[in-house]
């Protein structure tokens, strides 16, 4: 019992892990993934093989960047392969995200509609340029909108994009590219778990 007690406060919080990893972006992700099979890991693992699994996970699911093995051993002072095995516990748990070209799929409209974004707001007209252009294959449905927005004050069609419907359009795709890089179960727990900021 004394050994467990000291083993957990010398493990890492999620917190510390992410922080020296410099993954911060992912902490969010880290938490909720441990919240959930951080327990089962633990038993299976150790809490710092559990807590940096779930780092490792959540980096990799993020735009944060999975970190490179060697580095969590030197960090950490850990054996790698226990990271590594308590990552694929917690992944069988959650698991698994959308294939690799769906979220390229993704993450190209989304940059093309936010460099769409960046010119309507820098009051350029954004519909010409689209038409036969590369950003034209890589966003289509932006396209059509691109040409043409309906004002709902007076039903009129008028030529370009409606900043506002660009805007939603934008983080509709935001929302897609998280839900397919986290897979269904880890999107759920993460909006699930918003706003807390209990440290683990």
């Amino acid at each position: 019992m004394g050994q467990r007690h000291l083993e957990a406060e010398a493990a890492p919080s999620i917190d510390c892990a992410v922080r020296r990893l410099e993954v911060d972006s992912a902490i969010a992700v880290a938490r909720a993934a441990f919240d959930h099979a951080g327990e089962l890991a633990t038993l299976a693992y150790d809490r710092t093989a559990a807590v940096l699994g779930a780092v490792r996970l959540a980096a990799r699911r993020t735009d944060a960047g999975e970190p490179d093995r060697d580095e969590i051993a030197a960090a950490f002072d850990v054996d790698p392969e226990r990271v590594v095995a308590a990552d694929e516990l917690l992944a069988s748990h959650l698991g698994s995200p959308a294939d690799a070209d769906e979220i390229r799929s993704l993450r190209r409209a989304l940059l093309v509609a936010r460099e769409v974004q960046t010119a309507v707001e820098r009051d350029r007209n954004a519909g010409p340029e689209l038409p036969g252009s590369r950003l034209a294959h890589a966003a289509p449905a932006l396209l059509a909108r691109a040409r043409w927005h309906l004002d709902p004050s007076t039903d009129y069609e008028h030529p370009g994009l409606d900043p506002a419907a660009l805007r939603a359009h934008v983080e509709r795709l935001e929302a897609d590219l998280a839900f397919a890089r986290l897979g269904p179960r880890l999107y759920a727990l993460v909006h699930e778990d918003d706003g807390e900021t209990d440290e683990n």
